[in-house]
C-alpha cells in the first residue's frame, strides 16, 4: 500500500463507518489479533459482534452505530485498514475498541485513530478520553498497555466486572484516562 510510513500516514482518511463496510470491519477485527494471543485477555472471539458479518449486520444502527457505540474507519487508498469504536460518556469519551490490520500494525495507523478520537472529544467539549484494557489471571497486562501509556494514558484503577468475568476468573480491567 505505502512505500514509507510518512507516505502511509499522509494518506489515512478517518470517516464514519457505513453498513457497506461490515465485511471489512469483520476482516480487520478477526485479523488484528491472533486468537491464541488474545486468550485470557479480551472478549472471546465467539462472543464478539465484530467476528461475524451476520451478527454485526443484525445490530447495525444507521448511520454508524452498534449498541450505542459510534464506529469509525481508517482508510488508505480506499482500503479499510483500521477501526475504532467510541461511546459518549457525558464529560468523557470512552474509546471502546481499536483494531488495525495485523500486517499494518506498527505503522502509526492506531496512533492516528487515537488522535482522531482525542480531537473529536475536544470538539465536543469532553474533559478526557477513557478506556479499559485487561490484565490476565496471571497478572500480565495486555500487550497494548505500554502503547497506551506512551500515548499519555494513565491508570486510574483496576476492577473485576461483568466483562472480565466473561473472559475468565482472575481477569481484571485496567481503567485508563487521558485528560484533554
Amino acid at each position: 500500500m505505502a512505500r514509507s510510513m510518512s507516505d502511509l500516514l499522509s494518506r489515512i482518511l478517518v470517516r464514519a463507518a457505513s453498513r457497506e463496510d461490515i465485511p471489512a470491519l469483520v476482516r480487520i477485527s478477526n485479523s488484528s489479533v491472533a486468537e491464541d494471543e488474545d486468550s485470557g485477555f479480551g472478549t472471546p472471539r465467539s462472543e464478539s459482534l465484530f467476528a461475524d458479518a451476520r451478527w454485526l449486520s443484525a445490530v447495525w444502527e444507521e448511520p454508524n452505530r452498534v449498541r450505542g457505540e459510534e464506529i469509525f474507519v481508517a482508510e488508505v487508498d480506499d482500503h479499510i485498514v483500521g477501526l475504532v469504536t467510541i461511546e459518549d460518556r457525558g464529560p468523557e469519551m470512552e474509546l471502546i475498541n481499536i483494531d488495525v490490520a495485523r500486517d499494518l500494525q506498527g505503522r502509526g495507523i492506531g496512533s492516528h485513530l487515537v488522535r482522531f478520537v482525542e480531537e473529536r472529544a475536544r470538539g465536543q467539549g469532553k474533559r478526557a478520553v477513557t478506556l479499559g484494557t485487561s490484565r490476565n489471571a496471571a497478572g500480565t497486562p495486555w500487550k497494548s498497555f505500554p502503547w497506551w501509556q506512551a500515548r499519555g494514558f494513565t491508570v486510574t484503577g483496576e476492577e473485576e466486572n461483568e466483562w472480565t468475568q466473561r473472559i475468565g476468573p482472575g481477569v481484571r480491567e485496567i481503567r485508563m484516562r487521558k485528560d484533554l
